[in-house]
C-alpha cells in the first residue's frame, strides 16, 4: 500500500457559488498496448487564512481531505483514487503543477493534534515539530505523492486502486511563506493485463473454526445456503495440516486466498477466540497468537502510547498487493508483521485493501458458539418488515473532546450516523440519548438510559465517545465528569429478540484478547487495560454474547481508538462514520459494510502509521454475510 508506484486522478468537483467552480476533467484514451489517462483539476480560488488559537487555519475550496500528521502543519489535500485492471503492468504517471502563487504569513500554521480518544482533555495544547516549523524547507517536499494498492471496489470487483495525493498549498515556517498552486494535470498510462481474471462463484462464505464446532455450525451452514449464500466449511485443523507458512496465522490466511482464487469467496467467518475466559496467554510470539485460540490471531506492530501491536482480523481479508503477489504483511520477512515505527525494526510495506470481508464471532467454546447461531437464525430468519423495531436508531453519545459546529463531537457523530442510514431506510427515526438532553428530561448516556432504549428494539445504535475493554462513556457536555455503561451493567439489557447492529466508538472496546487473571494483574492498565478489574470479556464482544437480547453485530477497536481534536470525522471517527454511509449507500451485509468503509478510507485519505494504526485494529464482530434486517419471506 506504501509503495509509490503510479496514479491518476479521475473525477468531477464542482462548487459552485457566486461564480467560484472548482473541477476535474477526465480523458481516457486506450490503444492497442496500453491506456491512458488524463485529468485536469483546477482551484480558481486561493487559499483563506483563519486565526485560530494564535495560528492560521488554512483551507483551500476544492480540497478533499487533510494532511494530519501529528505536530506538523495542517494543510488541504486533493486525494482521488481510481481503478484499472487488476494486475495491469506498465503503470506509469505525470504530474504537472500549474501556475504557483505566493502568499505571506504572520503566524505559524496550525498543527495536528492527534491523542487517543480516552487521553483527550478539554484542554488545547499544541506542539509544533522542530524538524519542520525550524526549518526553510518546503512542506510538504513535492507537489505530489501516489501508490497503489489492489483489492475489492465498492461493487465487489477485484482491481488495482490508483491513488494520488496532490498537496495545492506546501509551507516554507521559517521564511513564513505558502506557495499554492491554480491546479494539476495528471496522466497515467499502463498496459492492461491480457488473460481476463477467471471468476467462480461456488461459494460466498467459508466458516473457519476448530474441528469440534462443525456439528454446531451445520444448521448455519444449511440456512445460508438455503438463502444463496453458498458456504463451506474448514477446520482449523486441516488447515494447519495441508498448508505451510510462517506462523498458524499465515497458514490461515494462506488457505483464504487459495480459495478465493479457487471460489472467489466473499466473506470469511472466524468462529473462535480464546480458549478459556479465565486465563489465556494471549501472544506466543509478537505477532501472533494461537496456542490460547480457537482460531489463530494476527497482531501488527504499530506502536501507540501503550499498545504494542493490536489484534488486527483485517490482516486475513487482505490477500494481494498491487503487484498481484501474495500480500504476507512482513515485506522484509523479518517474522514481524505490519511493522511501522516499531523500535528497531525496519518498516513493512503492506497492503489494507481488502480482498474477502472477515469478521469474527470470538466463542470460546460450543455452548457460546451454539447462542450466537441460534441468535444469526433468528434474526434473518424474518424481513425488516417484521421487525418495526428495526427503524428505529438509537445514537449515544456526549462530548468526546470538544463542541464541533455547535454540537458536542460525539452527539454530532451520532446525528450524522443517523443521516446516512436514512439514505437506505427512510422511515428511520431517531433516539437521541444524548448528555445534552440532561436538563430537558430526555434520555441521557448512563447506565439505566442506555438500556432502556434499547430495550424497546433498534436497527441500529451509534456509540459515540470513550471506552476500555469493560466500559463506554463519555463526557457531559458542559463539565469533565463522564458517565456510561459498562459489562456489569449488561443485565439490564433485556431487548429479547430485538437486536441491533452497534457501533461501538471508543479505546479498547473491541479487545477481544482480554481474559480476567491477566486484566486483574494489569493494575497500571498498561498491557490489557484492564486496571485490576477482573474483566473476562471485551465490550463490544459481550454485546453479541449477550442471553435475552444484546447485539446481532458490533465493532470496537482492539486498541486505541483515535481523534484529531479538530473535526470528529477523522481517523476512528471517520471509519465509524463510513461504515454508516457504506449502510446509506448500498451495502447489504455486515462485514461488507465494515471492509468498504475501510476501502473507502484508505482511498480518500494520505496513510500515515496513525492511519494504519486506527484502520488494523477496527474490528467487527458476528457473521459476516449478516443481511442487515434479515430476509424477507
Amino acid at each position: 500500500m506504501k509503495k509509490i508506484l503510479a496514479i491518476v486522478i479521475i473525477g468531477i468537483v464542482i462548487i459552485s457559488g457566486f461564480g467560484t467552480i472548482t473541477y476535474a476533467t477526465n480523458t481516457t484514451i486506450p490503444t492497442p498496448d496500453s491506456t491512458t489517462q488524463t485529468t485536469t483539476v483546477r482551484f480558481t480560488e486561493p487559499p483563506t487564512l483563519i486565526e485560530k488559537d494564535g495560528f492560521n487555519q488554512i483551507e483551500l475550496t476544492g480540497a478533499t481531505t487533510q494532511l494530519l500528521e501529528q505536530h506538523k502543519p495542517i494543510l488541504p489535500l486533493y486525494v482521488k483514487t481510481f481503478e484499472i485492471p487488476f494486475k495491469s503492468t506498465n503503470i506509469q504517471v505525470t504530474c504537472t503543477q500549474k501556475q504557483i502563487n505566493t502568499m505571506t504569513l504572520a503566524q505559524d500554521i496550525i498543527p495536528a493534534m492527534i491523542a487517543p480518544l480516552s487521553k483527550m482533555t478539554q484542554t488545547t495544547t499544541y506542539v509544533t515539530d522542530p524538524s519542520i516549523y525550524d526549518s526553510t524547507q518546503w512542506y510538504p517536499q513535492t507537489w505530489y505523492t501516489y501508490d497503489l494498492g489492489a483489492g475489492r471496489n465498492q461493487q465487489g470487483q477485484q482491481v488495482t486502486f490508483v491513488k494520488v495525493i496532490c498537496y495545492p498549498v506546501r509551507y516554507s515556517p521559517v521564511n513564513h511563506l505558502v506557495d499554492y498552486t491554480e491546479g494539476f494535470d495528471v496522466t497515467v498510462t499502463y498496459t492492461p493485463p491480457s488473460i481476463p481474471q477467471m471468476v467462480s462463484t461456488e461459494y460466498d462464505m467459508v466458516i473457519i473454526a476448530p474441528k469440534a464446532f462443525e456439528d454446531t455450525l451445520q444448521p448455519l451452514i444449511d440456512f445460508k445456503n438455503t438463502k444463496g449464500v453458498a458456504t463451506m466449511f474448514k477446520s482449523v485443523e486441516d488447515i494447519l495440516a495441508e498448508y505451510n507458512g510462517t506462523d498458524q496465522p499465515e497458514q490461515i490466511k494462506l488457505f483464504i486466498k487459495d480459495a478465493y482464487d479457487t471460489y472467489n469467496i466473499t466473506y470469511v467467518f472466524l468462529a473462535g477466540g480464546l480458549k478459556s475466559h479465565i486465563y489465556a496467554k494471549d501472544k506466543d510470539t509478537i505477532s501472533a497468537g494461537w496456542k490460547a485460540w480457537n482460531v489463530p490471531v494476527r497482531y501488527v506492530s504499530i506502536p501507540n502510547d501503550e499498545d504494542e501491536g493490536c489484534l488486527s482480523d483485517l490482516y486475513y481479508g487482505c490477500l494481494y498487493n498491487a503487484t498481484g503477489a501474495f500480500d504476507s504483511w512482513d515485506s522484509n520477512g523479518d517474522g514481524v508483521f505490519a511493522a511501522w515505527y516499531l523500535p528497531g525494526y525496519p518498516t513493512d510495506k503492506f497492503d489494507m485493501y481488502p480482498e474477502v470481508y472477515v469478521s469474527r464471532c470470538a466463542v470460546a467454546n460450543t455452548i457460546e458458539l451454539r447462542h450466537i447461531v441460534k441468535k444469526i437464525l433468528n434474526y434473518e430468519g424474518t424481513g425488516p418488515e417484521e421487525k418495526p423495531w428495526y427503524t428505529n436508531f438509537i445514537g449515544v453519545g456526549g462530548r468526546t473532546f470538544a463542541y464541533f459546529q455547535g454540537q458536542p463531537d460525539g452527539e454530532y457523530l451520532c446525528q450524522l450516523a443517523y443521516n446516512h442510514t436514512k439514505q437506505a431506510i427512510p422511515a428511520l427515526t431517531l433516539t437521541k440519548v444524548f448528555t445534552t438532553n440532561r436538563d430537558i428530561g430526555g434520555l441521557v448516556p448512563d447506565k439505566k438510559d442506555i438500556p432502556a432504549a434499547i430495550n424497546k428494539g433498534a436497527g441500529f445504535v451509534a456509540f459515540e465517545g470513550h471506552g476500555s475493554p469493560s466500559r463506554w462513556d463519555t463526557n457531559w457536555f458542559d463539565i469533565d465528569e463522564r458517565t456510561g455503561i459498562t459489562i456489569v451493567n449488561f443485565g439490564r439489557i433485556q431487548n429479547k429478540d430485538m437486536y441491533p447492529v452497534i457501533v461501538v466508538g471508543g479505546c479498547h472496546n473491541g479487545m477481544y484478547n482480554i481474559s480476567m487473571i491477566p486484566a486483574m494483574k494489569d493494575k497500571e492498565g498498561t498491557t490489557h487495560f484492564g486496571y485490576g478489574y477482573p474483566i473476562y470479556m471485551c465490550f463490544s464482544w459481550g454485546l453479541l454474547l449477550k442471553a435475552f437480547g444484546g447485539a446481532i453485530g458490533s465493532t470496537g477497536c482492539t486498541g486505541y481508538g483515535m481523534g484529531s481534536g479538530g473535526n470528529p470525522v477523522s481517523l476512528s471517527g471517520e471509519l465509524e462514520m463510513n461504515f454508516f454511509y457504506e449502510i446509506g449507500n448500498g451495502s447489504t451485509n455486515l462485514a461488507q459494510a465494515h471492509s468498504l468503509a475501510i476501502q473507502k478510507y484508505v482511498s480518500e485519505q494520505s496513510i500515515t502509521s496513525t492511519d494504519a494504526f486506527v484502520i488494523t485494529n477496527w474490528a467487527i464482530f458476528g457473521d459476516p454475510s449478516l443481511r442487515f434486517g434479515g430476509y424477507s419471506s
